[in-house]
């Protein structure tokens, strides 16, 4: 579980509505609209009971058939008006808190695009697919709802309560005497479900996660026959959140029951005192009738305020699992000096540099090198030595704990990120393609690329060839992550994605490690030809790569052990001429020969 999920802090109301609030009142003029809206909907519904008592009080025992007709009218135009008003307030409120949740949805991607790439390494794609989804779609109930809710609801319930008192005081206490009861029924509802539905929030993140994996990884799950515990897994999770849901409506079970037996008991009172009140002459009998209509109308305006007690809960807990995206990690921020850098001759520094992604355990340690402009450097050693988190800093994935790193002699903190990043080309491992289109993924990176150029780096990365021989063409879909296509073709389209943004510093992270020794050819060839005239990191794991190297780094527990060329470090009787001559003797050849030999080294 990673330290997002694992919070156990939740954000007060106050909070949460601090980030919700400036994307409320962004529309203050369509904001005051409809509140007036809905407040004029909310005091219809208090008129036609007035119209029925002054009915019953007035028109009909003065036989005064033109005052009925009026009254009659009135209460039709009433409820005509009251339709109009309660259309426009029920229209106007989604559509406000569509225009708010829009904004908000497109300011929190903005913010995933920007996050801390640790946030990605600790945080599962379920969870965050459910923040962007779910909890947003429950903010957005929030403020469709809270405004009309409050005017139907509590502005209702008010004007019914004030009107009765002034009818007949003596029934009003009645109803009045059982407020305790409410308050203490909505504040046990609260404390009991905002938690349960915060785990469940959280839980559904863990359920769409499952999903989202099995979907994305279904041949790997074919493949070693693990079907059955996957259904397993994703059964138990389902069950947790079921369990969680199921909590929920016992407490709302009670909530309502419970509501409804106050409701009933007050009625109950009404009649029997009310009835006692008007055979005695001690009240009209248009009061009466006029007070048992508010009555039959509070369950309305009662549940509306249950379902926006409900509501706001469901809120304040997707709020936090939202504050919580929000205030997520971002180590790495712009500098608001920052520079546009110019284009890159390529020199790059390491100086003193160390690096932790947890405090007191060094993945760097106090690394010291510098790398020519145009030189080709091949990074070799093992899992966890270090290589990545070297390279990651370079294009500012990571900042490090300590030290600098240089581009050009700047660090590479005063450059402006995204004018920086275009001009380092990455050529990862696993090499990720979007279900678009050939010349969709190569464009990705210059997406206002001319064909003859989506063309000529294809031809450089040896892929023109094979695209034409599609039906499609560059219009071929590739599929999700590029399922269609070999890792081999993927790796190619990745170096015609890198070549056609003509980046001054490449990067290549294992790019030939799990292919076979043909396709490692064609793509070292297509390397090669990209990386002429570029500065060149290649993390590699075979040593065939350091034939195409100008020097070779050698890493051990997050040190640079030996710097040399080939043929320097082969002399230097260390680490690398170790690894060199086990894989040479492995294949029967010699350490001195210049050959392709096909190795790893873990």
């Amino acid at each position: 579980m990673s330290w997002l999920e694992n919070r156990e802090r939740t954000h007060s109301a106050k909070e949460i509505l601090k980030v919700i609030w400036p994307y409320v009142t962004r529309r203050k003029g369509f904001l005051i609209f409809i509140i007036i809206v809905s407040f004029f909907a909310s005091i219809v519904g208090l008129v036609s009971p007035l119209l029925v008592r002054e009915v019953i009080n007035n028109a009909i025992p003065n036989e005064k058939m033109n005052l009925v007709w009026i009254f009659g009218l009135s209460i039709f135009g009433v409820a005509i008006f009251g339709g109009f008003m309660t259309y426009y307030s029920r229209f106007y409120s989604a559509k406000y808190a569509q225009q708010a949740v829009f904004e908000l949805r497109n300011d929190i991607y903005e913010i995933l695009q920007k996050i801390s790439l640790e946030f990605y390494d600790d945080e599962n794609t379920g969870q965050i697919m459910t923040r962007v989804t779910t909890d947003l779609n429950a903010i957005q109930s929030l403020i469709s709802f809270t405004l009309r809710l409050i005017m139907n609801g509590l502005v209702f319930f008010i004007g019914a309560y004030v009107a009765m008192l002034v009818m007949s005081w003596k029934l009003g206490l009645i109803l009045v005497a059982l407020f305790p009861g409410f308050i203490w029924l909505v504040y046990w509802f609260s404390a009991k479900v905002r938690p349960l539905f915060y785990k469940a929030r959280r839980q559904f993140g863990d359920v769409t996660s499952i999903l989202q994996e099995n979907v994305t990884g279904a041949h790997v799950v074919r493949g070693f026959a693990q079907e059955e515990d996957e259904i397993k897994k994703f059964d138990s999770s389902n069950t947790v959140y079921r369990d969680l849901r199921i909590k929920t409506q016992v407490y709302r079970a009670v909530y309502f029951s419970t509501m409804t037996l106050l409701i009933g008991i007050g009625s109950t009172l009404v009649i029997v005192v009310g009835g006692i009140a008007v055979t005695k002459q001690q009240l009209l009998l248009g009061d009466f009738i006029a007070f048992l209509s508010y009555l039959a109308l509070l369950p309305g305006p009662t549940r509306q305020l249950t379902w926006l007690v409900g509501i706001l809960q469901r809120s304040l807990a997707s709020g936090d699992r939202i504050i919580e995206l929000i205030e997520a990690k971002r180590e790495v921020q712009e500098d608001p000096n920052a520079i546009e850098p110019p284009k890159f001759l390529g020199n790059i520094s390491y100086k003193d540099v160390s690096f932790e992604y947890e405090e007191g355990r060094l993945i760097l340690n106090k690394i010291q090198v510098n790398i020519p402009a145009g030189q080709k450097v091949v990074i070799l050693g093992g899992t966890g030595s270090g290589k990545s988190s070297f390279v990651n800093l370079l294009s500012r994935f990571y900042d490090p704990t300590e030290g600098e790193v240089l581009i050009d002699d700047k660090n590479v903190k005063r450059y402006k990120l995204k004018k920086m990043r275009q001009q380092i080309g990455l050529v990862l491992q696993e090499t990720y393609l979007f279900n678009a289109t050939i010349k969709e993924n190569i464009a990705f990176g210059k997406p206002d690329a001319e064909d003859d150029e989506i063309q000529e780096v294809c031809k450089i990365a040896r892929m023109h060839d094979f695209i034409t021989s599609l039906p499609d063409g560059y219009g071929t879909k590739v599929g999700d992550r590029g399922i269609t296509l070999s890792g081999g073709q993927k790796q190619r389209l990745s170096i015609a994605r890198t070549l056609l943004t003509d980046p001054s510093i490449l990067i290549f992270d294992d790019s030939t490690a799990s292919v076979d020794a043909e396709t490692e050819a064609q793509i070292q060839e297509a390397l090669n030809i990209l990386s002429a005239g570029r500065t060149t990191l290649i993390i590699s794991q075979r040593i065939s790569s350091v034939h195409y190297a100008d020097r070779v780094l050698v890493f051990e527990e997050g040190r640079i052990i030996q710097d040399g060329s080939h043929n320097e470090l082969i002399e230097a009787h260390g680490l690398y001429q170790e690894i060199y001559q086990t894989l040479a003797e492995s294949y029967g050849t010699d350490i001195d020969e210049n050959d392709s030999n096909q190795g790893g080294y873990e």
